[in-house]
């Protein structure tokens, strides 16, 4: 009987702490969130869309690059799902001319004399 009740705690204990190493799959839910009640347009721009054309063929900004979803001043976007791990350089393109980096993420870096943010993929 002490037999049995060691090998049914030794199977609760296993079948308990297998669960502590299975990986949790990250959701790809996150928003990066620009606040500017006074932007007429918010744009997400980086290394991964050619910084809204900037560094494109043309060297001009594509105003319909990165468009950010506005809810009363709160400007939204999802990164794009599709990035690979890497350090990617991003800011918040305001009214298509003044560079903002995420006041949510305190890494930064430059680009073309901007101060901009820092997103890791791992």
């Amino acid at each position: 009987m002490d037999r049995l009740i060691a090998l049914s705690l030794l199977l609760v204990f296993f079948s308990l702490s297998c669960a502590v190493f299975v990986p949790a799959e990250k959701a790809h839910t996150d928003q990066l969130v620009f606040h500017n009640p006074a932007a007429g347009k918010v744009q997400l721009i980086g290394d991964w869309n050619n910084w809204g054309g900037i560094t494109g063929a043309t060297g001009t900004v594509n105003p319909a690059c990165g468009i950010m979803e506005n809810d009363n001043g709160i400007w939204t976007a999802p990164p794009p799902d599709d990035l690979e791990r890497g350090r990617y350089r991003y800011a918040f393109l305001v009214n298509g001319a003044q560079y903002f980096p995420d006041p949510a993420n305190p890494e930064r870096t430059v680009f073309l004399e901007h101060e901009v943010s820092v997103l890791l993929i791992d």
